[in-house]
């Protein structure tokens, strides 16, 4: 309890905490369905919707669900993971022109459909492209330097109009001290010597999907063609994504008007959330429905269409013009004495190269400066070059 005392009044105003009565949450039903002419597996995933400081969704498992053509086929989806439904190629493969509706029975007994949807076909991807570019800083006001990623596209039938993309990176990490050597203990446990370990840690490799919504559409245009869209902006300050090989993979949609409508509500939300007084999603419907009750909330959208995509790589080599920020690790790098060594180590140094021969100190640094795990994995994509 806080108590305030009002000058110039005979009484002293006292306050309790007030803590704002809630009610249990219940989420909503997400649906984030997409389905294409593609050889891999169609994907719809179902989730429910959760409170605003819990981070993570509830998968909504053991549902039935269905995508149903114009003809009435119906072709069913099974749960691979929770909340996570596919069909095969084999089995469902979506048809340029045909129409599409997604079907949900959930372990509840409640009877979800969407809208019927188009699967629409998208022209090609032109270029996938990039610019070294220096910019203000939105925070401190500083230069910032990297590189802007730009697409170019076009529909010579004119029948496009609405555009969405998506895209995934992926970088190279390497460190600049690869810890190669491990310190050896004699039996008090303090002084030793270095040793060879065979460690190869010195290159990962790390993925990130891109978050941002991106459309555009040309139904003002006099032609169907989008140029130079900036799609990415990636910042020498992003950690290792431009300090060795980088890669990132564009995906293009063509959508309709209805679908073109919902994204850019979603993109506005987006753009604004981060307050309880800011749009929460929970505003925005998509075009799946509760059948017995329409006013239901229901989040997402089920979409169709093919898909074309364009990947890019940008090699340091590239970018040798543009400034990099001072590398941490160079100024964390410590000429260390043997006696010293172990001292170093229970302070989370390890080795980074040895000496010159014969001498009685070698380099320490940061073990995130020695091991590439810190950053990524070993693994490298089947895709990265040799």
């Amino acid at each position: 309890m806080t108590c305030t005392l009002l000058i110039g009044f005979d009484f002293i105003g006292c306050t309790e905490p007030f803590t704002p009565e809630s009610k249990a949450y219940k989420g909503v039903l997400v649906v984030d369905g997409f389905v294409s002419d593609a050889e891999a597996r169609s994907t719809i995933k179902l989730t429910r919707s959760s409170p605003i400081d819990v981070a993570i969704p509830t998968p909504e498992s053991n549902a039935i669900v269905s995508v149903i053509d114009k003809q009435g086929t119906s072709f069913e989806f099974e749960e691979t993971s929770p909340g996570i439904y596919q069909c095969i190629a084999a089995r469902f493969k979506g048809v340029v022109g045909q129409v599409y509706s997604l079907d949900i029975l959930t372990d509840n007994g409640n009877h979800y459909q969407s809208g019927p949807v188009t699967l629409k076909k998208s022209p090609p991807i032109d270029s996938v492209y990039f610019e070294p570019s220096v910019r203000l800083s939105d925070i401190d006001g500083d230069t910032i330097t990297g590189a802007a990623i730009f697409i170019d596209t076009h529909d010579d039938t004119n029948s496009t109009k609405y555009y969405r993309w998506e895209w995934e990176e992926d970088w190279e990490i390497r460190v600049p001290y690869p810890n190669t050597y491990d310190w050896i203990t004699y039996e008090d446990g303090k002084f030793g010597f270095p040793k060879e370990n065979g460690n190869q840690i010195g290159l990962c490799y790390n993925h990130e999907v891109g978050r941002n919504i991106h459309i555009a559409t040309t139904n003002q245009l006099s032609s169907d063609e989008v140029s130079k869209l900036e799609l990415n902006y990636v910042t020498t300050r992003d950690g290792y994504k431009l300090r060795s090989l980088y890669s990132i993979l564009v995906r293009q949609y063509a959508l309709d008007e209805a679908a073109f409508l919902y994204w850019s509500e979603l993109e506005k939300t987006s753009e604004t959330l981060g307050t309880l007084f800011d749009p929460q999603p929970y505003e925005l419907r998509g075009n799946v429905f509760n059948t017995e009750d329409p006013d239901e909330t229901v989040l997402g959208y089920f979409g169709a269409g093919t898909v074309e995509e364009k990947r890019l790589y940008i090699t340091r080599e590239q970018l040798k013009d543009i400034k990099y920020p001072t590398n941490p690790c160079g100024q964390d790098l410590l000429e260390v004495e043997y006696r010293y060594v172990y001292d170093h180590l229970e302070a989370g140094y390890v080795i980074a190269y040895l000496g010159d021969y014969g001498a009685i100190s070698l380099y320490m640094a940061p073990k995130d400066c020695c091991d590439c795990r810190f950053h990524g994995v070993l693994e490298k994509p089947d895709f990265w070059p040799l």
